[in-house]
């Protein structure tokens, strides 16, 4: 009987510790998964990426594209409405002839690009066919987010990129 109620008067103070370990663990994983954008410090454009772009909500309408600039076959920048709004667009698939393009096009059920419903941007191919490079996330770039990927222009190269895994391994 002793020992029930030493359980009985533990018992609280364990479900508590429980609790809040869960609850702080989750807050943890919330934020490791939360992926970087262009906006914040320290986000490096890839090459050679291990996962698909997060989709965001953003969209932009056609008729308000102004300009675009490939920075490697997954990313680019497109100016829109204007030169003082740029976006960065995370290509699901690599978009071999982007960089080359004189003209892009794009493909959508609206008048609107969006990162989710199969949006994507289509370029000639060498053989004349089109090729349709799925948008995968779409998002508004600050000042220094632009700077930041204009800067790094095509990106990490692979063996660049397995330099710093294996220094996050150490």
């Amino acid at each position: 009987m002793n020992i029930k109620k030493i359980f009985a008067n533990l018992m609280p103070a364990l479900f508590m510790l429980i609790f809040f370990s869960q609850t702080h663990s989750m807050q943890l994983s919330d934020n490791e998964s939360k992926p970087k954008t262009a906006n914040d410090e320290g986000y490096t454009l890839e090459r050679f990426r291990d996962k698909l772009p997060r989709t965001s909500n953003q969209c932009l309408f056609f008729r308000s594209i102004y300009d675009w600039k490939a920075l490697n076959r997954y990313n680019l920048i497109i100016w829109s409405p204007g030169r003082n709004n740029p976006y960065h667009i995370e290509l699901n698939n690599p978009c071999n002839g982007i960089r080359f393009a004189e003209t892009i096009g794009f493909s959508s059920k609206d008048n609107r690009l969006c990162s989710y419903g199969g949006d994507s941007i289509l370029i000639n191919s060498s053989g004349g066919m089109l090729d349709r490079c799925t948008i995968g996330s779409i998002t508004r770039l600050d000042k220094e987010g632009l700077e930041r990927l204009v800067a790094q222009g095509r990106g990490r190269s692979l063996s660049e990129k397995q330099l710093e895994m294996q220094q996050k391994n150490e």
